[in-house]
């Protein structure tokens, strides 16, 4: 349902920016990077990523009705990035 609505899609995309911005600046300092240092791009782009995979994960757990873990899932997400 959150794929085929439109107003969904827009606030699911409006909450996942939030969730960057309150989390970017503490991979920031994990990184050893200042949460406010505008031109490294690295800890908005791991948070992403990261959302990004919760949602792919979250689809494939709806698209297979919860046959497969969602931990699982998400794990398989984020491997791709490692494979």
């Amino acid at each position: 349902m959150l794929q085929e609505t439109p107003s969904l899609r827009a606030r699911h995309f409006e909450k996942q920016m939030h969730r960057q911005e309150i989390m970017a600046p503490e991979i920031a300092r994990r990184l050893g990077a200042s949460p406010g240092q505008l031109d490294d791009p690295r800890p908005a782009a791991l948070v992403a990523a990261a959302l990004a995979c919760a949602d792919a994960a979250s689809a494939a757990w709806v698209a297979c009705e919860g046959a497969v873990p969602l931990t699982v899932l998400f794990d398989r997400a984020m491997g791709a990035f490692t494979d």
